[in-house]
């Protein structure tokens, strides 16, 4: 979606000699020259990274550590001849789809049976729940693997090992109010971690657990590296040289070799095979593995993971279900941004009608809108469950600590959190985050952008300038900036209205839901734009999408 942008918050970079240079140095081409050197790298800095991503994803995970329960939990199980029934218990988003199918595999050659649960997001709510353990635990388990959440929950978990079940959790958040993990938990946040092993997803925590302590056949992980990947950009973990190395191998192993159901998923999504990349991965497929657990039960993701090959009922599920949610989205986000504007709360907002499962993605795209701190709430049997998204500058996690105990439950990052509490305490609650988050001293980061006309760019230089990926978080996709000059011209696009397409010096630039903005693009001093590289029937060529219109 696009946003607005003051030309204040924008840093135009123009290539100087020295781009040409680099280019002469590297033998690449002069926009890949250029987009180093925006970047403030030279030949030096530029060969140091190519030796970072060079190494084998054995050197990358070598100096890894998982936190002071990693080896002891890698004792154990090995100590442990069959897992006997084991009941995997994850979360309802990519991450924790991707752990949960993980750990089923890893459970194949050494446990009698392994099924799994997910929590519904509107009926239970993230986290592992002593209510829904009490009911699970009498049906004969004999081992339980908690993954992408538990961190919090010492106490159920030491309930679960008193009740005689050997226990093993693999995740990546941090505890309520700095709470000691318990002996199960393998996080690396967790004492003896390091700062690679904290950027890493559920996933890949499991998915380096299983690495380092030799849990199964090496070959076994490496069919498992597409669900490392999907779980890294899901979950927008920082691209440090292990993370790109997790997401580089992923996306190889999806356009060599895709599973049954994903490859089913990429055909009825119209991609072809050896075409995906990072931002086809971000944009088309995991919102609709998200779309699962946000609409109905994640079961249909994780069916759609692993390897049977009877997916067609299931991946058509997954589509309907992300239509259903790109609908829902849209509308919730034009009443929440009502609300925010018009009530007395500027940055809280609950609707009474608005399903829980959507609000975290509406709050992420509210915060990155109005570059402000957003809470939406809406009403579960018991009471209330909101979802936190704070931009730079805020920290998520401080925000809620204060008031634990007015909370019913809640955990997060420092950039995104949800919680739970009774209706009797949502007043006073929403009181204080509007406050709290009033009070949050947004630090609005600039934006890099090349100057470049879209003519300029060749798909042969863009493709050249893809090997600088995979890009995400920490190592963001080049943006481009084309000045408006009067030289341009808009044009509709599609049948609906709500989009635009702007014509520039021969080319042309897609605007979605650019009609809302029409205004904006008369006054505008120009926009950033990006290109991504789009096939249709086996032909590739450029595409130009307005990320922000500059005013």
């Amino acid at each position: 979606m696009i946003s607005l942008c003051p030309s204040a918050r924008v840093n135009i970079f123009r290539p100087s000699h020295a781009a040409c240079a680099l280019a002469e140095y590297l033998e690449c081409s002069h926009l890949t020259a250029s987009v180093l050197e925006s970047r403030n790298m030279t030949a030096d800095s530029v060969e140091d990274l190519r030796a970072a991503l060079a190494q084998p994803l054995e050197a990358l995970l070598e100096p890894v550590r998982l936190g002071r329960n990693a080896a002891d939990t890698a004792k154990r199980w090995k100590a442990t001849e069959n897992l006997g029934n084991v009941l995997v218990y994850g979360d309802y988003d990519v991450d924790g789809v991707s752990s949960t199918t993980l750990a089923l595999e890893l459970c194949r050659t050494k446990a009698t049976s392994a099924r799994f649960f997910i929590p519904h997001r509107d009926e239970q709510g993230y986290g592992l729940h002593e209510s829904v353990l009490e009911e699970l635990l009498p049906h004969g388990w004999d081992t339980l693997i908690v993954t992408d959440c538990g961190s919090k929950d010492t106490h159920i978990l030491q309930r679960a090992v008193d009740a005689g079940l050997n226990v093993f959790v693999f995740d990546h958040h941090l505890p309520e109010g700095g709470e000691p993990f318990h002996p199960t938990v393998v996080n690396p946040h967790d004492g003896a971690g390091c700062d690679v092993g904290k950027s890493l997803s559920a996933t890949t925590v499991l998915w380096a657990w299983a690495w380092i302590y030799d849990i199964v056949a090496k070959e076994d992980l490496r069919r498992a590296l597409d669900l490392a990947a999907l779980a890294t950009l899901a979950d927008c973990m920082p691209l440090t040289a292990l993370n790109r190395s997790f997401v580089r191998h992923g996306l190889a192993l999806l356009n060599r070799a895709p599973k049954p159901g994903l490859e089913a998923l990429f055909r009825k999504l119209g991609m072809t095979p050896g075409t995906l990349t990072e931002e086809t991965l971000t944009m088309r497929v995991i919102p609709c593995l998200n779309a699962a657990g946000r609409m109905d039960f994640a079961d249909t993701a994780v069916a759609v993971l692993r390897n049977g090959r009877e997916q067609e009922e299931q991946v058509d599920n997954l589509i309907l279900l992300n239509k259903k949610r790109q609908a829902l989205s849209g509308r919730i986000s034009e009443e929440a941004s009502l609300l925010l504007r018009d009530s007395p709360f500027n940055h809280v907002a609950l609707g009474e009608t608005w399903p829980v499962g959507v609000l975290s993605s509406v709050a992420s795209r509210l915060c990155n809108q109005l570059s402000t701190p957003v809470v939406l709430a809406a009403p579960v049997r018991g009471g209330i469950r909101g979802t936190l998204r704070v931009p730079e500058g805020g920290d998520a996690m401080e925000i809620l600590n204060p008031i634990a105990s007015r909370l019913d439950a809640w955990g997060g990052h420092r950039f995104a959190a949800g919680f739970s509490v009774s209706r009797n305490n949502w007043d006073g609650v929403a009181l204080y985050l509007e406050k709290s988050l009033a009070a949050v001293e947004v630090e609005e980061p600039l934006l890099d952008a090349l100057e470049r006309l879209p003519g300029d760019i060749t798909l042969k230089e863009w493709k050249e300038l893809q090997l600088l990926g995979p890009f995400g978080n920490g190592n963001p996709s080049p943006l481009f900036y084309a000045p408006a000059d009067g030289a341009w011209g808009l044009l509709p696009l599609g049948k609906t209205g709500r989009h635009v397409q702007i014509e520039m010096d021969g080319s042309r630039i897609l605007a979605f839901d650019g009609e809302k903005l029409r205004e904006w693009f008369d006054k505008a001093r120009g926009i950033l734009y990006r290109p991504r590289i789009d096939t249709w029937r086996g032909v590739e060529r450029l595409q130009y999408l307005v990320e922000y219109i500059v005013v």
